[in-house]
C-alpha cells in the first residue's frame, strides 16, 4: 500500500464528516475564546515563576546513564511533560514531532516505523522491522505488541543510525526506547480525565504505594476511546474511533544494593476497523472506464473523498489482547554492575477490514489479518569502569512463537470482475444468468454467493546475541568508543493454504451444475491464493538460519565544556526473513528449487556532529550530517506478477545522505522555543519487479524512494503566574515537503486533478491551553489537535486499485478536548 501522503484542506468539505454546524459554530467560539484569553494573560501577567532552565537530560541511550549532550549518537528525547503538551497516547500521535521518525498507525495491530526514510510495509510475521522497539528494555518486535498505549512513561529516547551494539536486536535503522515509572518511595496518586469531541473520553489513574523501607508498589490504569469522525453510511456507524484500556502493576524491592522490579501489563483493544473512502462514484465505473492505468481520462471521474460520504459495506473489527510480565534486576557484582532482563510477552490480533471503500458487490472485498504470539527474552549485561575504560558486555536471547492468519472475502461477483480483467474464467454471471434464462427454477441471474480463501502461516524464531561496548578515555577531552555485536538467527517456516470455503456456492453447484452441464470439481479450489495453494495444499515447512558480526566505532573530543564534536561509522544487522505468501515448492526441498526466504538487511551508516550549549543564550543545538547505504530492505507490494495482483514482497538496496538538526532557547524566564528539522535526499540503488516470466517489469535503479526531503518541527512553550496559580501555553506544529515519487506511484501518489491532490506538502498544529495549581495538585488544560483543521490524503491504492477501484484513508478533523488532572 502507498505511504505517499497527500493535501486537502477544504474546510467546506471536510464539514461534511463533523456531526452539526451549531456544534461547530460552538467549537469556534471556544477555541477563539481560549485563544484570546491565554495571549491577553501572557502579556498582562507578572513574571513571577519561572520555568525550569533548558536542561541536560539524563537517558540512556548507550546502555549507560549519561547526560544526552555527551551522548555521540543522534537522538531526541521526548519527556512525559511533551507528551501530555500534545495529547498523545501513543507513537503515532508523535508523528512529525520527531524528524526522521515516521510511524504508520492507520492499522494499529499492523504498525509501520520508520527512521530517516527506511521503513519497510510488509505485515507478514516472518519478516522484520528495522526500527527496534524497546519497552524498558524489552524487544517489542513489529506486530502486536509494538503499538500500546503511553502508560506511565518517563520519557523515548529516539536513537537514530545502527544501534546493535547497544540493543537486544533488529536495530538496523535506529531504535525507540521507552521507559517508564518505577515504583518508588514516596506514596503518591495521580489522575487524569481528558473529555472532547467526537465522544472522546480518556481516563488514567496512577497510584505508587511504599509497602515498607525496601518495598513499593506502583498501580496504572489506562482507559482511552471516541466513538469516530465519520458516520459509514451504509451500516449506519460511526468509524475513525477508538477504544482500549490497559494496565501495568510492578513491585519493586530493594536487597542490600541490589534492585529487583517485578512488572505485569495487560492491554484489551477492540474497535471498528479503519473507514476507506471510495474515490470512484459513478457506478458504471471501473468497469465501464478502466483500462488498466490511471490515464487522465480515467483519473477524471475521480470525486473528492472529503465531500464524499462514507460506503463501506464491512464494518470491520480491529482488537488486541496483551499480557506481559518482566523481571529485572540490577545488582553491584565484583566491582562491577550487573543487570538482567526477563520477559514473557504473549498477544492475539485481529483485523477485518473493508478493502474495496464502496458497497459495490461486484467489488466487495474484506479482508482479514489475525495473528498470535508467544515470546520469551533474556538478556543479561555486565559493565564497569575505570580510569580509562567504560566498558558493558551483554548477553541475549530471543524466541518467539508466531501464527497469522490472511483471510480474503469476495463474492462470485467480485471474482467476475477479476476474471473480466484478466480476461479468463470463470464466469459466474453466464453461468447462473444461463440457468435463470432456461427457467431453472430458484435460480437468479443476478445471484452472488460468498468465497473466502485464508492463507495460514506459522513462524519459530530464535535468536542470540553477544556484544559489547567500550569507551577510551584516551585524553581528557577524547574519547574512542569501539563496539561489536555477533548474532545467530534461526527461523523456521510453515505454510499451508487449504482450498476455498463457499458452502452455499458448493450446493448451488452440486444443485444445479449438471443441469448447466457444468462439473463443479472443474471449479478453482483457490484464486486469490492460486499459486499459494498448488504449492502448500498440505503443510510445508522451511528453516533458515544467518550469522552476523556488527562493528561501531565512535570518535567524540570536547572542544569546551559546552561543544562535543564526534563522528561515527556503525553497521546495522537485522535477520533474514520469509515471504509468507509465496510458499516453497514441495518437490525442492533444498534452496535450489523456489527459495522464499530473504537475504539478512544490513546497514552501514556514517555520520559526523556537534552537540553545543550556549549558557549565556541559554540555549542548546545539535547538529548531525550522515550518509548510509541500506542493503535487501524487505518490503511486501500488491501487484500482478500473473493474472491476479498479489503481495509479494522485494527486497531493495538504497542510499541516502542528509541532516538532522534540533535545538531550543530559553528567551525569557517565561518563554521557551524550540525546533528540528531533517533533511533527507534518498535513492535506490537496486529496485526490479519480476513478471512471471522471471523478466523484469519494473526497474527504480536511481529513482527517488519517495520519502520528503524535508521534515521540520518546532513550537514554544510559555507559562505565567496568574489566578492565583500558573498559567501556561504550548503551541507546535510540524511541516513536511512533498512526495518524491517515482514511476511506480506517481500514477496515485503524485496524482493532481480538478478534485484531489496527492503527494502535496502536510502540515500540522496542536496546541495545549493550561492552569496548575500552586501547589501542582490539580490542573486543567484546553488541548486542541489539529488546530487548523488540516486535512491530508495519507494514501491512495488499496488492494481494489489494480482493478481500477482505489480508495483513500484521510486524517481526522480537528479536535477539542478538555483535560482535568489531580494528585496527592
Amino acid at each position: 500500500m502507498s505511504n505517499s501522503t497527500s493535501t486537502r484542506a477544504s474546510k467546506s468539505a471536510a464539514a461534511r464528516h463533523r456531526p452539526h454546524a451549531r456544534a461547530r459554530v460552538t467549537r469556534h467560539r471556544l477555541l477563539r475564546t481560549a485563544i484570546a484569553a491565554s495571549v491577553a494573560c501572557a502579556f498582562a501577567a507578572p513574571a513571577a515563576w519561572s520555568a525550569d532552565d533548558v536542561q541536560s537530560i539524563v537517558v540512556t541511550a548507550q546502555a549507560r546513564k549519561q547526560l544526552v549532550q555527551d551522548v555521540p549518537i543522534a537522538m531526541q528525547v521526548i519527556s512525559a511533560k511533551d507528551i501530555s503538551n500534545i495529547g498523545a497516547k501513543d507513537l503515532a500521535d508523535l508523528n512529525g514531532y520527531i524528524p526522521g521518525l515516521v510511524v504508520d498507525s492507520t492499522e494499529p495491530t499492523q504498525p509501520s516505523f520508520g527512521i530517516r526514510g527506511v521503513q519497510p510495509g510488509d505485515f507478514g510475521i516472518a519478516t522484520d522491522s528495522p526500527v527496534g522497539i524497546y519497552v524498558d528494555g524489552v524487544y517489542t518486535g513489529k506486530t502486536g505488541g509494538a503499538l500500546m498505549n503511553f502508560i506511565d512513561v518517563q520519557r523515548i529516547e529516539v536513537i537514530k543510525g545502527p544501534q546493535g551494539t547497544l540493543f537486544g536486536r533488529n536495530s538496523a535503522a535506529g531504535a525507540i526506547a521507552i521507559s517508564t515509572n518505577e515504583p518508588g518511595q514516596a506514596r503518591d496518586a495521580e489522575a487524569h480525565l481528558k473529555l472532547g469531541d467526537y465522544g472522546r473520553a480518556n481516563a488514567d489513574v496512577m497510584l505508587n504505594l511504599p509497602l515498607s523501607a525496601t518495598t513499593a508498589a506502583r498501580l496504572v490504569a489506562v482507559r482511552a476511546g471516541s466513538a469516530g469522525w465519520v458516520t459509514n453510511q451504509t451500516t449506519d456507524h460511526k468509524m475513525g474511533g477508538d477504544k482500549d484500556w490497559a494496565t501495568r502493576l510492578s513491585l519493586r524491592q530493594d536487597v542490600g544494593a541490589a534492585k529487583v522490579i517485578v512488572g505485569w501489563e495487560h492491554e484489551n483493544m477492540e474497535q471498528y476497523g479503519r473507514p476507506a473512502f471510495a474515490v470512484i462514484q459513478n457506478p458504471a465505473l471501473p468497469l465501464g472506464g478502466y483500462q488498466g492505468v490511471y490515464d487522465a481520462a480515467y483519473t477524471a471521474n475521480f470525486v473528492d473523498p472529503f465531500s464524499a460520504p462514507l460506503h463501506n459495506d464491512t464494518q470491520g473489527a480491529e482488537g488486541r489482547n496483551f499480557d506481559g510480565a518482566t523481571l529485572r534486576i540490577e545488582s553491584p557484582l565484583a566491582g562491577m554492575a550487573f543487570a538482567s532482563t526477563t520477559a514473557w510477552r504473549r498477544f492475539t490480533t485481529h483485523n477485518y477490514t473493508d478493502n474495496d471503500g464502496n458497497a459495490r458487490q461486484d467489488l466487495y472485498l474484506a479482508t482479514l489479518d489475525a495473528k498470535r504470539a508467544r515470546s520469551f527474552q533474556q538478556e543479561f549485561k555486565l559493565s564497569g569502569k575505570t580510569e580509562r575504560l567504560d566498558w558493558i558486555a551483554g548477553l541475549s536471547y530471543f524466541h518467539n512463537n508466531e501464527h497469522q492468519d490472511a483471510g480474503a472475502y469476495v463474492t462470485t461477483a467480485t471474482l467476475d470482475t477479476l476474471s473480466l480483467f484478466a480476461g479468463g474464467a470463470p464466469n459466474f454471471a453466464q453461468l447462473f444468468g444461463g440457468l435463470a434464462a432456461a427457467g431453472v427454477p430458484g435460480v437468479r441471474p443476478d445471484a452472488s454467493y460468498p468465497w473466502q480463501e485464508t492463507h495460514y502461516s506459522d513462524v519459530r524464531t530464535r535468536s542470540v546475541a553477544l556484544y559489547g561496548d567500550t569507551i577510551w578515555h584516551v585524553a581528557p577531552s577524547t574519547n574512542v568508543t569501539a563496539g561489536l555485536r555477533w548474532t545467530q538467527d534461526k527461523k523456521t517456516m510453515t505454510w499451508y493454504v487449504p482450498g476455498r470455503v463457499s458452502p452455499a456456492l458448493d450446493q448451488f453447484l452440486t444443485t444445479y451444475g449438471p443441469l448447466a452441464g457444468v462439473d463443479p470439481s472443474s471449479f478453482p479450489s483457490n484464486i486469490i491464493f492460486a499459486t499459494a495453494g498448488q504449492l502448500a495444499g498440505s503443510p510445508v515447512t522451511r528453516d533458515k538460519d544467518w550469522t552476523d558480526f556488527s562493528p561501531r566505532l565512535v570518535l567524540d573530543h570536547k572542544l569546551d565544556a559546552n561543544t562535543l564534536l564526534f563522528a561515527s561509522v556503525s553497521r546495522g544487522y537485522q535477520a533474514g526473513g520469509f515471504n509468507i505468501f509465496t510458499p516453497p515448492n514441495p518437490a525442492s526441498p533444498t534452496a535450489t528449487g523456489r527459495d522464499p526466504s530473504f537475504a539478512p538487511e544490513k546497514m552501514t551508516n556514517f555520520e559526523t556532529g556537534v552537540k553545543w550549549n550556549v549558557p549565556a543564550l541559554r540555549a542548546s543545538v545539535n547538529a548531525s550530517l550522515f550518509a548510509y547505504k541500506f542493503k535487501n530492505l524487505q518490503d511486501i507490494q500488491l501487484y500482478s506478477v500473473g493474472a491476479i495482483p498479489t503481495y509479494n514482497v522485494i527486497a531493495s538496496d538504497q542510499k541516502a545522505h542528509g541532516l538532522d538538526l534540533d535545538g531550543r532557547v530559553r528567551v525569557n524566564p517565561n518563554l521557551t522555543v524550540f525546533g528540528g528539522l531533517e533533511y533527507l535526499d534518498q535513492t535506490y540503488t537496486r529496485y526490479q519487479r519480476l513478471d512471471a516470466a522471471g523478466n523484469v517489469s519494473l526497474d527504480l535503479t536511481g529513482q527517488p524512494v519517495g520519502t520528503p526531503r524535508l521534515n521540520v518541527m518546532g513550537g514554544a512553550s510559555m507559562s505565567w503566574e496568574t489566578a492565583g496559580g500558573r498559567a501556561s501555553v504550548n503551541l507546535q506544529g510540524s511541516h513536511q515537503s512533498a512526495t518524491r515519487c517515482n514511476s511506480d506511484t506517481a500514477a496515485l501518489s503524485c496524482l493532481h486533478t480538478a478534485t484531489l491532490k496527492t503527494g502535496t506538502a502536510t502540515s500540522k498544529f496542536d496546541l495545549r491551553v493550561g492552569w496548575d495549581s500552586p501547589s501542582q495538585r490539580y490542573g486543567m488544560a484546553l488541548i486542541v489537535n489539529n488546530l487548523f483543521d488540516q486535512r491530508y490524503i495519507t494514501s491512495l491504492g488499496g488492494q481494489t486499485q489494480q482493478f481500477g477501484s482505489p480508495y483513500a484513508y484521510l486524517t481526522p478533523p480537528r479536535a477539542i478536548a478538555v483535560e482535568f488532572r489531580a494528585s496527592m
